[in-house]
């Protein structure tokens, strides 16, 4: 009996070097040219994800909606200690209007008192392609003032 194991991008099921699917974010190129690129659509999911979680809304020139405010989160008042959940609620809800071909499994925030009175925070995405829910990655994000 055949397994369903969803939709599948040919590139996805080996590296390969023809392909180029996307620039990387802050990595160097191995090839000598400019840029970085990703040849998957995993890779490329992983730096869409930090380059919009770490775009400020209202940075991007001509696409002012772009981004996510996480960085509010980090100066608005504590109430009972729910700054785990209005940081995953505030990536959730910028990935689910930019990137909806990503689904996010787990978000862990990792943080100490020291940590918020600095503004600073530790974020640990999980997340798989919706299309095909077998190819995850993590990606950890310094959300920092």
């Amino acid at each position: 009996m055949a397994r369903d194991i969803g939709k599948v991008n040919v590139t996805d099921l080996k590296q390969n070097d023809y392909r180029v699917l996307g620039i990387g974010i802050n990595t160097s190129s191995n090839r000598g040219g400019p840029f970085a690129v990703n040849f998957t659509t995993i890779q490329q999911a992983r730096n869409n994800l930090v380059n919009l979680v770490l775009t400020k809304k209202g940075e991007r020139v001509g696409q002012p909606d772009f981004g996510c405010d996480v960085w509010k989160v980090l100066f608005e008042p504590m109430i009972d200690g729910d700054i785990d959940t209005k940081i995953e609620s505030t990536i959730v809800d910028a990935v689910a209007e930019w990137l909806p071909y990503i689904a996010i499994d787990e978000i862990i925030v990792d943080f100490t008192d020291n940590d918020i009175d600095n503004h600073n925070v530790n974020v640990e995405i999980l997340f798989s392609l919706v299309s095909n829910p077998n190819i995850t990655d993590t990606v950890t994000v310094n959300i920092t003032q």
